[in-house]
């Protein structure tokens, strides 16, 4: 489930160490001048990048969470979906995308659970919460897929959906986390009451918030390709092959 709000986005932008670069095709006085006029006008938001935009006059502003849209002056900004008449590609979405990939082996695999299928020879990251009904959709569409490695990161929304953490916590603490997820997420069988100390939930809340994950399940392929959603098995099956060739 998408969380989406531009007003909390600007008023409350919670990023990681991220590095703070401008585009080589952008100008190094225009960038600065973009910077200095919307650290006037809206201090609150964080501007990580500034980049070249689709149209002459207009650049991107990768906000964290959000992409958006200035012109040269920094008068206007414009949030929303560009899409490409043509194709119908959701060319913000993409952009985005490309701006936040992810170096899928810096991933603190220790904090997953760790699924393996097959051989295991292709990679799949699932940022998923246990109550999250499109997690659920993914897990079922999952099934299948063979020859994979999947390390599903707990990522409980509690704004979204109040006891997701505590069910991750059982979850982690039981016998066999990958076999106790599957049973949950499939069947709906209690993993038990089950408590213990070193639980990553807390830790994966701020790994999310330095990925500017802001909604589940979202994926990550072993190229650093994000996909927020979830996906068909055809899907699944496309982008494991795409990103693993």
């Amino acid at each position: 489930m998408r969380l989406k709000n531009l007003g909390l986005i600007l008023a409350a932008m919670v990023v990681g160490a991220a590095a703070f670069a401008d585009s080589d095709d952008v100008p190094a006085d225009i960038a600065a001048k973009l910077r200095a006029t919307l650290k006037e006008r809206i201090p609150e938001l964080r501007i990580e990048g500034i980049h070249k935009g689709p149209m002459p006059g207009l650049y991107e502003l990768n906000a964290g969470n959000e992409l958006l849209y200035v012109n040269e002056s920094g008068s206007l900004i414009f949030e929303g979906r560009m899409i490409d008449t043509k194709s119908r590609q959701d060319m913000t979405a993409d952009r985005w995308n490309v701006l936040n990939a992810v170096d899928f082996n810096s991933l603190p695999f220790n904090l997953a659970i760790k699924t393996v299928r097959g051989d295991g020879s292709r990679k799949l990251a699932i940022f998923a919460d246990p109550l999250c009904p499109y997690c659920q959709v993914l897990e079922q569409q999952m099934q299948g897929i063979s020859n994979v490695t999947i390390y599903t990161f707990l990522y409980p929304i509690e704004s979204l959906h109040p006891g997701a953490s505590v069910k991750s916590v059982e979850i982690w603490c039981s016998k066999d986390p990958s076999v106790a997820w599957s049973k949950w997420m499939l069947q709906k069988v209690e993993p038990g009451d089950m408590r213990c100390k070193g639980a990553p939930v807390g830790q994966l809340q701020k790994l999310g918030d330095k990925l500017h994950i802001d909604s589940t399940p979202t994926l990550f392929t072993v190229d650093g390709k994000r996909i927020r959603g979830a996906i068909k098995h055809n899907e699944i099956e496309q982008l494991l092959a795409q990103s693993h060739k």
